[in-house]
């Protein structure tokens, strides 16, 4: 490996010795240069070679380029080119063909050789590049676009790119992206054309490519993509009316009814479409389009999908088409439609109630007989409980009926949730109170999931009394979480003048609970003796902690302790 590196850092010898002598770089930085040189030379050469060292190289060298393209600028010279630049240029042609062979499933290596290539003049080299390129990866019909893509947007060669793409389609006749992106040049070739002869051939070939493609490619989203496209250029109304009329004739195919809606948002006509217009609604031609041709579809195809992107669609009208009070119009109009006609997805109910809500034109039993056939539809969606609750939560007795009545129909972690969300939204003393002993007969699993929030609740609504009463309640029925406890010691350490005892009594009940395998507790109690009850009662507690943990925990706590000490 050595000798080799040698011999092509001799070959370097000529070129550093023109630089020297044109006085482009100094003595100093010609060391520097056949130091770098010799480096990545070695990186290359060895056996376990990487990615990143020929692509620094590449770097180095395209960068040193530049650099003497600057100096000779600044210095007025143009001497020694062919042993300077053009010794480089063939240097790195060899190193990216070495870059290549070592790496020839990356493609973007081909890409950069070629703009290398045509950057230094060897554009001689560029049609065997891509021959090259496509012989190891002309079975991905993504090359063939790619190549065309260089041809058309980099050569601005549009008849180059198109013989690739033809040579794309007859290796791959059933791929999409050659066919879409032959029948674009096809279309940007008759933009550009000089007179009406030439515009009329290659709007021929157009209809002949897409045709023959619809017959390989069955996807709809093909017809779609051509249609747009055809619409974009907008040279030729007898291509475009051909395409839609192909897309009308496919109309059991609910996805097109959906295109030609949003086509019609765009101002793109379906004259077939008019007879399900109707003259009930004041809003623009497009609008009323699109309305009645996706009613019309849901007619046709009752579906929950359809539904929804109905209203998205509705949703996303842009400003130039109608104002923003027709805009909330039509989404309500949609949004009706589709809950009279049972199309509503639990999103779109949800979206619905909240639009409801905030615009405030309905009653409460209005919004009660939306929610209730909602949930008749589907009784397992909490959100409409929650909002059922919502509109009744200054009643009581109506709150518990809900309650109730989600308890046959919810899983318990929804149930949970729904006691949650009931506990927050409560503001009634009176009313929690109840609920209180309502949520008492719940199933275990809430029960026990809910106690600290009911502590802390009910210390909010009703005050210390009431929360040292449930807490007894609680104790009473273990199991009792750790942080019941912890609540309640913060609840009486925050009163104005805390009842030590009181404090004491929490912490007794929390180690009775919970101290024979958890020493934190017992960490908390003696923290709490040390800084605001009695250190007197602190070796008792030690000692009874170590009679009562669970014996592979003592020697734990027993360190904890020391390094409490410490600190």
């Amino acid at each position: 490996m050595a000798e080799q590196v040698n011999q092509r850092i001799e070959g370097m010898i000529n070129e550093l010795e023109q630089m020297k002598r044109t006085n482009l770089y100094t003595d100093d930085e010609i060391r520097e240069l056949s130091r770098k040189r010799k480096e990545f030379e070695y990186r290359i050469q060895r056996r376990m070679k990487e990615k990143d060292d020929f692509v620094q190289y590449i770097a180095f060298e395209l960068a040193l380029l530049e650099d003497i393209s600057l100096r000779r600028r600044q210095a007025k010279l143009s001497e020694k080119k062919k042993d300077i630049e053009y010794a480089i240029a063939k240097r790195l042609n060899k190193v990216f063909k070495q870059f290549i062979f070592r790496y020839q499933n990356d493609v973007a290596i081909y890409f950069e050789y070629i703009k290398f290539c045509q950057s230094v003049g060897f554009v001689y080299a560029v049609s065997a590049i891509i021959n090259q390129m496509l012989q190891m990866h002309g079975d991905k019909p993504k090359m063939w676009q790619m190549v065309s893509m260089w041809e058309s947007k980099e050569q601005k060669n549009l008849e180059n790119a198109r013989n690739f793409l033809l040579k794309g389609i007859h290796r791959h006749p059933e791929s999409e992206i050659l066919y879409l992106d032959l029948f674009e040049i096809e279309l940007m070739l008759a933009f550009q054309a000089e007179n009406e002869e030439e515009k009329d051939k290659y709007l021929k070939r157009a209809e002949v490519v897409w045709r023959s493609g619809i017959k390989n490619v069955p996807d709809m989203n093909y017809l779609f993509k051509l249609c747009d496209l055809s619409m974009k250029f907008g040279i030729d109304d007898a291509t475009t009316n051909s395409i839609k009329e192909e897309i009308w004739n496919r109309s059991s195919d609910k996805n097109v009814w959906s295109y030609i809606a949003n086509k019609e948002l765009e101002g793109y006509h379906w004259t077939e479409i008019e007879e399900y217009v109707s003259e009930e609604f004041n809003y623009p031609p497009e609008v009323n389009n699109y309305i009645a041709v996706y009613e019309e579809a849901l007619q046709r195809f009752p579906d929950e999908n359809l539904c929804t992107k109905y209203i998205h669609g509705l949703l996303g009208i842009k400003d130039s088409v109608c104002t923003e009070l027709q805009k909330i119009s039509t989404v309500k109009h949609a949004w009706n439609y589709g809950h009279e006609n049972g199309l509503l997805t639990n999103e779109m109910y949800a979206f619905g109630i909240s639009m409801l809500k905030l615009q405030d034109e309905m009653t409460k039993d209005e919004l009660t007989e939306i929610i209730d056939s909602a949930l008749a539809k589907n009784p397992s969606y909490r959100m409409l409980w929650e909002e059922k609750l919502l509109l009744n939560k200054s009643d009581e007795k109506k709150m518990l009926c809900i309650l109730q009545d989600a308890g046959k129909s919810l899983k318990s972690e929804d149930m949970l949730a729904l006691w949650n969300f009931m506990f927050d939204k409560i503001e009634s003393n009176v009313v929690f109170k109840s609920c209180y002993e309502k949520f008492k007969t719940c199933e275990n699993a809430i029960v026990l999931s809910l106690k600290p929030k009911l502590l802390q609740k009910m210390y909010e609504h009703n005050g210390i009394k009431a929360a040292r009463q449930i807490y007894e309640e609680l104790i009473r029925t273990p199991p009792t979480q750790i942080d019941v406890h912890k609540i309640m010691i913060d609840l009486e350490l925050s009163q104005e003048k805390p009842a030590l005892k009181n404090v004491r009594k929490c912490y007794e009940a929390l180690i009775q609970h919970h101290g024979t395998n958890n020493i934190e507790v017992w960490m908390d109690y003696i923290d709490f003796e040390q800084n605001k009850g009695s250190v007197a009662l602190v070796p008792a507690i030690h000692r009874r902690a170590i009679g009562m943990l669970e014996k592979n925990v003592v020697d734990t706590f027993i360190k904890a302790q020391a390094l409490a000490k410490l600190k």
